[in-house]
């Protein structure tokens, strides 16, 4: 067993990407929406449309106001779309018959029963509340009504109203205010009409339902939304955070309507960041699948409200966006932030729109607020409808769509690959669900911390002639020993079989060794045996390969976790029904400069690398190997590359008939973070 370690090494990580983007030529369109920028005196925006779930196009154009560019992949906050998360999320309960619509919301047998007013003077009609009223502005507040205006905007309607009441001197606390703080607030003033006998936009209607989200499920608003909605829908980009997981302040965020506006404060009303690609995923998601909502409570989602007094109405406030009897479904943008439109056509096979896009979406910085959904339907017209010739998503869930020789990649007859560097522990099952969703199958998924984050590096390949295993699969993380045996036997009841163990020290569980698994639908065959282990320790582990070699089991996975100065081993052995025993070997505390010696001298004994993990002790990265003779092929080990290198050389070696198998990311001697590859010439399954 290897001993000699190297010296220590300092944790920095810098992975350096060059990055190009490539969309169809939409020339009129090009032009159409700078001139539509400038004449609406826009800094910059981003769109995307979609034609029969395929993306027709994902661009960015100009600059935030701080004038940095805005790309394709830009995150922008959108304001009342968290309405639409909000109404898809609370149909969702509908459906799973926690609440009804006629429920009530406050007083003694409502859903919020706990949340008490902050004075004595309530409104009586406030306890006839109900989700219906809530989920289409009908439950009595309206944004254009003193005293409170919008309460989540109290500090500037106490700039442009001298008679708007303080909120925070009033409470007596600190801002930002807590969401049931505001609610607090509110429940002490007269309604402006009384529930169910007209509409009038209210942010706080929504707020109020995030906190129902909350009673009902045990749940925070962030965490259910996350689960439910985010997660299936594979909307990996969206969170109420910035990129590293902080609150987004005023200065952050660049617009004016946003100054007074935490959006945690905010979170089920205007409260959440995303970015064009994942707007695209949710329309589809909602109205295109069954994923989330059936067709019984798609269509709850879109009816009128209940009052009367809409009959007549050609289009409505429905639960979380707007709605018209010709089939047109959208959210905009609150008055106080930036302009933005989302748009989904539910009659899909009508001659009037044959000739545009089903679903499309402008992001933009600057707030003009003047006929943008009219104006947004003009610029559709001008695009190409044509299938494109590759799949725009692709942009947003692969790197080597982004490096300078993509275009190489798309253009030679090689199999289609996606690599993500990058993946926050956080985002990483809403980001498998979205290479679901394009029919990628995942091939390799290994973890990595910098900086106290978590990331995985996932790599996934096109599945052209699916199996179930392939594309029937879940994902999971963060699990500990005992969540990781519960799921295991829950999902077997299903037929799932646990194809990948992978432990890892994660920095958002309180674990001291964590696990992710893939799970697989019908992955083994019956006669095929499966053992896994968690935690074992060096010396009883060798005895127990040493056991499984002898029974003619081999190991599928083995990954290795750094803990209390000892290394510990989880795997997974299988035995199947090979007439020849499988011969293998395994290592640790590795150097990647030892790797590749181990790897050159096992290959003459014809035993190939056949799993690869990297592992951190106290600050250094080691290497623990796998070598079996299951596989002819010597493959080809590349080691010190960084991002781009290894980039660059996944698209070479796709060229030339040579497919990666694994990936894993280290520190380097020169206290870079640099990346370990191997090669194989079979595809992997």
């Amino acid at each position: 067993m290897p001993t000699r370690r190297i010296s220590q090494v300092k944790l920095i990580a810098t992975l350096q990407t060059t990055f190009w983007c490539a969309h169809p030529t939409n020339t009129n369109f090009d032009q159409a929406f700078v001139k539509f920028l400038d004449g609406g005196k826009y800094w910059g925006g981003a769109v995307a449309a979609m034609k029969g779930g395929k993306l027709l196009i994902a661009k960015g154009y100009g600059t935030d106001q701080d004038g940095k560019e805005v790309t394709h992949t830009s995150k922008f906050p959108v304001s009342s779309i968290a309405k639409s998360l909000t109404g898809v999320a609370v149909m969702q309960l509908i459906q799973a018959g926690k609440i009804s619509l006629q429920d009530k919301v406050f007083g003694e047998s409502g859903i919020l029963k706990a949340l008490k007013a902050w004075r004595d003077t309530v409104d009586p009609r406030l306890y006839d509340i109900t989700v219906d009223h809530l989920l289409h502005h009908s439950a009595g507040w309206d944004v254009t009504k003193p005293p409170l205006y919008d309460p989540l905007f109290n500090q500037q309607y106490q700039k442009q109203h001298g008679n708007v009441p303080n909120m925070v001197e009033d409470l007596g606390l600190s801002p930002p205010l807590q969401a049931s703080d505001i609610i607090r607030y509110v429940m002490s003033y007269s309604l402006s009409f009384t529930p169910g006998t007209r509409t009038a936009y209210s942010n706080v209607a929504y707020l109020v339902l995030g906190r129902v989200i909350e009673a009902v499920s045990d749940t925070e608003y962030n965490d259910f939304v996350k689960r439910f909605v985010l997660e299936p829908c594979g909307m990996w980009n969206t969170r109420l955070t910035t990129q590293n997981n902080t609150k987004v302040t005023a200065e952050e965020a660049g617009d004016a309507g946003y100054n007074s506006l935490d959006p945690f404060s905010a979170d089920s009303a205007l409260g959440w960041y995303s970015n064009v690609y994942d707007l695209m995923r949710f329309m589809r998601c909602t109205f295109e699948t069954e994923k989330i909502l059936s067709n019984k409570y798609k269509k709850m989602l879109l009816d009128k409200p209940s009052s009367s007094l809409l009959e007549d109405n050609d289009s409505w406030y429905s639960a979380g966006f707007h709605t018209n009897s010709n089939g047109n479904v959208w959210q905009d943008a609150d008055k106080h932030t930036d302009d933005l439109i989302l748009y989904y056509n539910m009659k899909l096979h009508d001659s009037e729109v044959l000739d545009l896009p089903d679903s499309w979406v402008i992001l933009l910085h600057g707030n003009n607020h003047k006929k943008l959904k009219h104006d947004a339907k003009n610029l559709m017209s001008l695009l190409d409808l044509a299938n494109p010739t590759e799949n725009l998503f692709l942009y947003d869930l692969s790197d080597l769509y982004q490096h300078s020789n993509g275009e190489s990649l798309t253009k030679e007859n090689t199999p289609s690959y996606t690599i993500k560097y990058q993946v926050d522990e956080h985002r990483l099952v809403a980001y498998t669900s979205a290479l679901q969703d394009e029919d990628f199958n995942i091939i390799w998924l290994t973890s990595y911390t910098v900086n106290h984050h978590t990331f995985f590096l996932l790599i996934g390949k096109y599945i052209e002639q699916p199996t179930r295993s392939q594309y029937d699969y879940i994902v999971e993380h963060g699990m500990d020993h005992r969540q990781l045996l519960k799921r295991k036997l829950q999902l077997e009841e299903s037929g799932y079989n646990m194809t990948e163990l992978h432990s890892y020290r994660s920095q958002a569980h309180n674990n001291p060794i964590s696990f992710a698994a893939i799970f697989r639908q019908e992955a083994f065959s019956p006669d095929m045996q499966m053992k896994y282990g968690t935690g074992h320790l060096p010396e009883p582990y060798e005895k127990l390969v040493q056991m499984y070699y002898e029974k003619q089991f081999h190991p599928m996975s083995q990954t290795v976790v750094h803990h209390e100065d000892e290394e510990q081993f989880s795997f997974i052995f299988i035995r199947g029904t090979e007439v020849e025993p499988i011969d293998f070997k395994h290592y640790y505390d590795l150097s990647a400069h030892r790797l590749a010696k181990l790897t050159a001298e096992n290959a003459k004994a014809n035993l190939h690398l056949a799993y690869l993990n990297s592992y951190d002790v106290s600050g250094k990265f080691r290497m623990a190997a796998v070598f079996t003779n299951a596989t002819a092929s010597a493959g080809k080990l590349d080691i010190d590359q960084t991002e781009h290198q290894a980039t660059k050389s996944l698209i070479s070696n796709l060229k030339k008939g040579m497919f990666l198998k694994y990936m894993v990311p280290y520190i380097g001697e020169d206290s870079q973070m640099k990346l370990a590859t191997f090669y194989g010439d079979e595809q992997s399954p």
